[in-house]
This record gives structure tokens, sequence and C-alpha cells, in this order.
């Protein structure tokens, strides 16, 4: 893996193209500290990458449901809500308060 520090970057553009062009991910520093990551555009990484995050955007938006959206992306349902949790984003459709009323109904039942 190759790091470059953002300073290089303006300097010198060719220290990050140059290893993505032989196909190499690159680390972007800043102060010494990684704050980003490049990778190469294949067809494949690329049409993968677009697809999934149009499929996101439309969930996102409350287009396709989460079914669908792992259906879509080729995932299972669990590895959806996985990504979706890594993502911060939500997807049982509560905020805190909600379902803390939520989890005192599933207590009274328990």
């Amino acid at each position: 893996m190759y790091s470059v520090a953002i300073r290089d970057l303006k300097n010198n553009p060719s220290s990050m193209t140059k290893p993505l062009e032989e196909g190499h991910s690159v680390f972007v520093t800043k102060h010494g500290k990684p704050i980003g990551i490049t990778i190469p555009l294949t067809e494949k990484v690329l049409s993968m990458g677009v697809i999934k995050a149009v499929v996101l955007e439309q969930y996102k938006n409350g287009m396709i449901s989460l079914g669908k959206m792992a259906e879509l992306m080729g995932i299972s349902k669990r590895e959806a809500i996985k990504l979706l949790d890594d993502l911060g984003i939500d997807w049982m459709g509560y905020d805190k308060e909600e379902l803390k009323e939520q989890e005192a109904r599933l207590e009274k039942l328990v």
C-alpha cells in the first residue's frame, strides 16, 4: 500500500496517480495520519460502486425497502443492516425516544 501526504499532492500529483494507474491503493495522509484512501477504478470496481451507491441512495430516500436494497446489492439482509450501521444510516425507522418506548413495551410483554 502506498501513501501520499496532502502537501505532496499539490506539488506532485503523480505521487498518487502513478500508483493508481499501476493498480495500487493509496492512503492520503495529513500530518502523518491517514485521512482517506484512493482505489484504482477498474471497470468492475466502478460498475459495482456506482450501482451500490445508487441503490443506497434509493434506500435512504425511502424509494426501496431494506430487502430490495439487499437484493439489488447481491447481499443478505444481515449484511445490508451491517452496511447501514457502518455508514451510520438508520435502518430501524425509530429515533432514540421511539426506540426507548418500544423497549418499554417489549419489557411489559416479557
